[in-house]
């Protein structure tokens, strides 16, 4: 059976926070002031550090996976619909395989609610991606290794290949450009994905492969079946020509074949140098990283906003990262959205083992998910 591996995580432990304290404090060592530890399922296993810092005290969750012992994968997990949203808990409860798992990409939080940049699940294959910005990910190549680095949406109209396709279900529709929105988005949002309210807009309903309707009224608050074009600015003018009963498909995919992928906000270590920005923010935050001496995956939670723990910056986080031996890191949502969700050591029920700086789980659109399969189930 899978241990934690104590004697490494001690000693890049210290490393930690040698090295955070010094980047904080040069003359302020961190001081350890209690962790603990378990066996989530063959292959993964949770571990939480105390300790203090110049800063204030500081509470970390680390889950451990070790993707080489049979069984154990990650996956991105949403709901059926991208602009639903619940806690991550519900969302893992989804994912018959999952032991664990952290909240995930950052998201339109004060109007569609859906997530931002590019999402892949192993069986729902490619929800939603952005052909610039937000293109940082952490994604499982189809050879099975796992890297942290830009993905990018490849996306085009049949018979049409000139046409800019920009966005595949995302929150923000680039201007001049077209974006594709499919069923696995929701109801049409109208508008809302549009940030000029006076750029022209022109919007395609295809179902069955035929052009159904070309408007420039966008539909809003209404399922629908097929996919839909939205043209802004300049690509609106494109979008007149399609007439209706016109037959037309759209293909979609990412710049490279991955299994799963999420999108985060910054790179914070690559190649284990930090190079991670500074917000001068001290918050929770979640990251996903990969030591690249194991083979191991870590998900990452650092809680923050309350009296027991202060939070870091995001520069400070990174340098906890790199010390703790991660090669390359990915920051994923964190402030309120931190949460980390987890099997107990008896294996019998799963709940939330950080403390949410909220007092409670915030409702999400997407998580990070731990599955373990035994071999032959």
């Amino acid at each position: 059976m899978f241990t934690p591996p104590r004697r490494r995580l001690t000693r890049v432990l210290a490393t930690a926070l040698l090295v955070l304290s010094v980047g904080t404090t040069p003359r302020t060592a961190a001081r350890t002031t209690g962790d603990e530890a378990w066996t989530v399922s063959p292959g993964v296993a949770y571990r939480e550090w105390r300790f203090s810092t110049p800063a204030g005290p500081q509470r970390i969750h680390v889950l451990d996976l070790d993707p080489s012992v049979p069984g154990v994968s990650l996956d991105y997990v949403t709901h059926h619909r991208l602009r639903t949203r619940s806690t991550a808990t519900r969302l893992l409860s989804h994912d018959a395989g999952a032991v664990a798992g952290v909240n995930g990409s950052f998201f339109d939080i004060l109007d569609t609610g859906a997530p931002l940049g590019t999402g892949q699940s192993r069986t729902r294959r490619l929800l939603h991606a952005a052909g610039a910005g937000w293109n940082n990910a952490f994604y499982q190549a189809v050879d099975g290794g796992y890297h942290i680095g830009p993905l990018t949406l490849s996306a085009h109209v049949t018979g049409h290949p000139e046409w800019p396709v920009t966005g595949f279900n995302v929150p923000h529709a680039r201007p001049d450009s077209i974006t594709l929105y499919t069923a696995a988005w929701g109801p049409a949002a109208g508008r809302r994905v549009v940030d000029d309210p006076q750029a022209k807009v022109r919007e395609v309903h295809v179902r069955k492969g035929i052009v159904r309707t070309n408007s420039r009224h966008l539909l809003d608050g209404r399922t629908f079946h097929g996919f839909l074009l939205l043209g802004v600015g300049t690509d609106a003018h494109l979008l007149k020509s399609l007439a209706v009963g016109t037959h037309l498909r759209a293909h979609y995919a990412l710049d490279q074949p991955t299994q799963m992928a999420i999108t985060g906000s910054q790179v914070l270590v690559q190649s284990g140098k930090v190079v991670a920005g500074n917000d001068h923010v001290r918050a929770p935050r979640t990251a996903v990283g990969i030591d690249q001496d194991t083979g191991h995956v870590l998900l990452l939670a650092l809680d923050g906003r309350q009296t027991g723990a202060r939070g870091l910056t995001t520069r400070a986080w990174a340098r906890w990262l790199a010390g703790l031996g991660v090669d390359d890191a990915l920051n994923l949502d964190g402030g309120g959205s931190t949460t980390m969700v987890s099997r107990d050591a008896a294996g019998t029920s799963t709940g939330v083992v950080n403390v949410p700086s909220l007092g409670h789980q915030r409702d999400l659109p997407d998580a990070l998910a731990i599955d373990y399969t035994p071999p032959g189930g």
